[in-house]
């Protein structure tokens, strides 16, 4: 084993303070919206920025989506509105799973996963 000269402690600090930072972000949008909708507005001030507060729509769809897509099947529009699923079709590329046709047109390249865990 290698001596990391602290760069792994170093980066295991970053991730709690992401983790930190990313909860208290999450806690002041939810009350910046608060504070819109007590105060009637889409806009607040702050003493440098403003802060634009937009509500709108969101699509949930179920967690089996089988019935949608067969019915989206049906009427024909399916083609039009699914995509490709990258991860999967990847790791069928990695695993010589997908004709060399079509491995062909894409690009392999090398790069790193950096993980940590307790020891």
């Amino acid at each position: 084993m290698a001596n990391d000269n602290g760069l792994v402690d170093e980066y295991e600090k970053l991730l709690v303070l992401k983790k930190e930072i990313e909860t208290k972000e999450e806690d002041l949008k939810n009350r910046i919206i608060e504070l819109a909708k007590q105060n009637n507005t889409n806009i607040l001030f702050g003493t440098k920025m403003k802060c634009a507060i937009k509500e709108y729509d969101k699509v949930v769809y179920p967690e089996d989506k089988s019935q949608i897509i067969s019915l989206m099947k049906q009427m024909g529009i399916y083609e039009k509105y699914s995509m490709i699923n990258y991860m999967g079709f990847n790791s069928a590329i990695l695993k010589g799973l997908i004709d060399k046709e079509i491995v062909d047109l894409v690009r392999k390249d090398k790069t790193f996963r950096v993980s940590i865990k307790e020891i």
